[in-house]
């Protein structure tokens, strides 16, 4: 929607912007008639030529449209010119504690069976290769009958490390498997690296908005965060992060720029390379979170921040969590400088990995099937998120925006300024509705009108009946928020 002079507003521009707010605040609905021009032009005191042209200017832009004989209606949205969501523009530098109230809800209604769960970060277990991993599972079985007894000392399978290696190659950043060390999934990975980067008290650069996950291990490490917006189709603000270097001490950022949850952004190289120099220059340690990298919805594989890494400070860290093997729990960090500190704090936080995981794994890779189950596994993603986002420009009210991401599997979206995604979060979990509010992706509670949802789960009639149920949901917040 392109904003209206700052100036002074001409008599137009006051009417166009009566009904803006009435759209943005739901008073006006989609396919909503507005009032005809006589009657807008008693209410606002203007002349009917006056509102004529703020009713045109409304049409320009896509707000309205006329249908003959009939006036001017709110115009259905148009999903190809949805606005993206607005980045929060941060107001302090200073270090934050994090509340936890909030992301404790949401943890819990990750457990809940009873619900239409658009609040899962994954995709549904038939999506990942069951079969194909059942097989190899026997065929460990065979050739390693004492696997129970069997243990990989961190840094882990030296086979499943060789693999692992292999892949970061793809991702633009070489890798010797001695500097690979193998993990019970990302969450582990992020852990281990900011414990031996990091002390209570010290701290972090993230993103806003970042996964609340993060935010609560950071929370449990005794540590204080500091944010950088990451904007909706740009990623991670670069200049922004310089700013912060010159003004605060961090011990560590930890960055997701490949397609990070929940706004699913794609950071460019360019940025990526700047923001690598800039915090590698200043002996700042980045821990990558690199887990959504291989569900691009492009032809090619995003590049890991590590490719622009000249010092040995970035820890690249991933799991097969959200592409192979959700419950097997196996993740990696991959580290030239701080292996060893990693492999230590592993082996006194939980001694090992599982390894009947670790050898499946690392057949799979070497089967050579991955490269072509992860090509049909983007398609349905990147069809997946298109539905979604139809669906949320069908079913929400004007004045929505919403992201489209470039690769994962989430949805971000921007409510009306007047709905509080917190207070829809719980009315929807009691309609058996599961969404994650905004406030839990900020550690200051920003985004509070932004919900996420995922798109990871197969379309069917029952998630576009949520999706209608919520919109419904959203209408009736606004009109009682503008009343």
């Amino acid at each position: 929607m392109a904003p209206l002079s700052s100036s002074a507003p001409l008599l137009y521009e006051r009417v166009a912007r009566l009904v803006e707010t009435q759209i943005a605040t739901g008073a006006l609905r989609t396919n909503d008639r507005i009032p005809s021009v006589r009657s807008m032009s008693r209410t606002a005191k203007v002349s009917v030529s006056t509102v004529v042209q703020a009713y045109v200017h409304l049409e320009n832009i896509g707000l309205i449209e006329a249908r003959p004989q009939s006036g001017f209606y709110v115009r259905p949205p148009d999903p190809s010119v949805m606005p993206e969501p607005r980045a929060k523009v941060t107001r302090s530098r200073k270090p934050v504690s994090i509340a936890t109230e909030m992301l404790d809800t949401c943890r819990e209604a990750l457990s809940r069976t009873d619900i239409v769960p658009l609040n899962v970060a994954f995709t549904s277990p038939e999506s990942y290769p069951n079969q194909r991993l059942n097989n190899l599972i026997r065929e460990v079985l065979r050739d390693h009958p004492a696997h129970a007894g069997e243990l990989f000392m961190p840094p882990g399978d030296p086979e499943l490390r060789r693999q692992v290696a292999k892949r970061m190659a793809i991702a633009g950043a070489p890798t010797d498997p001695a500097h690979i060390v193998i993990t019970a999934g990302a969450m582990d990975s992020l852990s281990l690296s900011l414990q031996v980067t990091c002390q209570p008290g010290d701290t972090v650069l993230v993103e806003s908005p970042t996964y609340f996950g993060l935010l609560q291990l950071i929370e449990h490490l005794r540590l204080k965060v500091v944010e950088v917006p990451n904007r909706p189709g740009i990623g991670i603000d670069a200049e922004a992060v310089r700013n912060i270097v010159r003004t605060t001490r961090l011990a560590a950022a930890v960055l997701v720029p490949n397609f990070n949850n929940p706004a699913g952004t794609l950071t460019s190289d360019e940025a990526k390379r700047d923001i690598v120099t800039t915090l590698t220059g200043n002996d700042v340690p980045i821990i990558e979170d690199d887990i959504y990298g291989d569900l691009h919805y492009g032809s090619v594989r995003p590049t890991s921040m590590r490719a622009f890494d000249e010092s040995g400070l970035v820890i690249s860290c991933g799991s097969v969590s959200k592409t192979i093997a959700l419950g097997y729990r196996i993740g990696w960090a991959v580290s030239p400088l701080f292996h060893t500190e990693i492999a230590r704090a592993k082996f006194f936080s939980s001694v090992a990995c599982p390894t009947l995981q670790q050898l499946v794994l690392a057949r799979y890779y070497a089967s050579g099937g991955y490269d072509r189950y992860l090509r049909r596994v983007r398609s349905l993603l990147s069809a997946n998120s298109q539905r979604f986002i139809d669906a949320v420009a069908r079913y929400f009210p004007a004045g929505t925006r919403i992201a489209r991401p470039a690769g994962g599997m989430v949805i971000w979206i921007e409510l009306p300024a007047n709905v509080d995604g917190a207070e829809l979060f719980r009315t929807a979990l009691a309609s058996r509705i599961g969404i994650a509010p905004g406030v839990v992706f900020s550690a200051k509670a920003d985004y509070r009108n932004y919900i996420r949802m995922s798109c990871g789960l197969p379309w069917s009639t029952t998630i576009e009946h949520a999706i209608e149920k919520l919109g419904r949901l959203i209408e009736a917040m606004a009109r009682t928020a503008a009343a």
